[in-house]
């Protein structure tokens, strides 16, 4: 008797087709798995970075206008500083104001922070180093040397990777005080009025790349950046999400 083998082909060709279905759906699992777990991963960091900007930017804000450790800069000197670094160092004030005097109960009694570090506007991300971001648009003062605090964000470029990486590859927070730009060049001077009254604090967020100009007084072109005002309530329409 003669058996024909058509079904043992067809039951071979079966197998072999569920074999590579079966492949096909555990490799589109797998990436499918894969493309979750990054997503969570870097979700994640970025979250806990966000935040932890955020918790920064309201420590300065307390050490500026007071808070659960102390009555703040502005209530000992009588004005916002100019800049982080005066949370740090007294050598802009007059005479009379770097020293505390207990009669008069005015005078520096610093260093209101204690995270800062020395900064190198050469060496500092692409906020500072970028020709695109000109000082005089997005910067009160900053200079070589200064003492700042940074933000959390963590960049993964190449030159982050050497011993300067903890320094040079997150940003400095600033302290901006805008202006009204009444010549409407975009850069603030000393032709322009000064809005204390707007003073905010700024971190160049996840792209590294500032902004806020000081010009945009209402911040509305913040883009990722985190802003938070020392005064009022944000103008601007908040911040991004942490998420």
């Amino acid at each position: 008797m003669i058996v024909s083998n058509q079904p043992l082909r067809r039951l071979g060709s079966m197998r072999r087709q569920m074999t590579r279905a079966e492949r096909a759906a555990v490799f589109v699992l797998v990436l499918a798995v894969i493309g979750v777990v990054v997503s969570f991963v870097r979700g994640d960091d970025f979250a806990a970075e966000c935040a932890a900007t955020d918790v920064r930017l309201k420590a300065i804000r307390a050490a500026i206008l007071g808070g659960e450790a102390g009555p703040g800069y502005r209530a000992d000197i009588g004005e916002i500083p100019h800049s982080i670094h005066d949370l740090f160092d007294p050598s802009s004030l007059p005479a009379p104001l770097r020293t505390f005097d207990p009669a008069t109960g005015r005078g520096w009694r610093g260093p209101y922070l204690e995270d800062g570090v020395q900064i190198n506007v050469r060496k500092a991300h692409c906020s500072f180093s970028d020709p695109s971001c000109n000082s005089h648009r997005f910067v009160n003062a900053l200079a070589t040397g200064d003492m700042v605090v940074l933000d959390e964000f963590k960049r993964h470029a190449p030159e982050c990777t050497n011993s300067d990486a903890e320094r040079y590859c997150t940003n400095p927070i600033l302290l901006q005080i805008p202006c009204d730009d009444l010549d409407r060049d975009g850069i603030c001077s000393d032709s322009d009025m000064w809005l204390p009254g707007n003073a905010r604090l700024v971190s160049a967020g996840l792209n590294g790349i500032l902004e806020t100009a000081l010009s945009d007084y209402n911040a509305g072109a913040r883009g990722d950046d985190r802003v938070l005002y020392l005064f009022m309530g944000d103008p601007g329409g908040g911040n991004l999400r942490c998420k």
